[in-house]
């Protein structure tokens, strides 16, 4: 890991122990995590936003994109994945609907890459 990446993820640790109810640091703390291939801990982030903010769509596919790769349990994956295109649909947001989409058909063997409705 880069001396940046470790500095950024020391200063989100210490901002999310100063504002332990906010969601931003823990958001860019686990993105620092998965750049770092810190995959564990960056799931331990996702959980911890879902568990503050429910209804966070975008936490639910990056939680369901760690456990359908790096993470490897389907049944976590979809049950994430799941959840967060349900609140996608909810809250009316296309593209992380599209996304997880997208992801439940790689889910299911599906050829992602073949997607069209996807925005280029």
């Amino acid at each position: 890991m880069d001396d940046a990446l470790a500095k950024k993820i020391d200063r989100f640790t210490s901002l999310k122990e100063k504002m332990p109810t906010s969601e931003l640091p823990r958001w860019t703390l686990a993105q620092c995590y998965e750049e770092a291939q810190r995959f564990s801990e960056a799931r331990d982030e996702y959980a911890a936003l879902i568990a503050l903010k429910p209804d966070y769509c975008l936490a639910w596919l990056r939680l369901g994109s760690l456990y359908l790769g790096p993470l490897a349990d389907r049944e976590e994956a979809r049950r994430a994945l799941v959840e967060g295109k349900r609140l996608a649909v909810e809250q009316g947001h296309n593209a992380p609907r599209i996304e997880a989409d997208s992801l439940l058909r790689e889910l299911e063997g599906n050829d992602a890459a073949d997607d069209e409705d996807w925005p280029s």
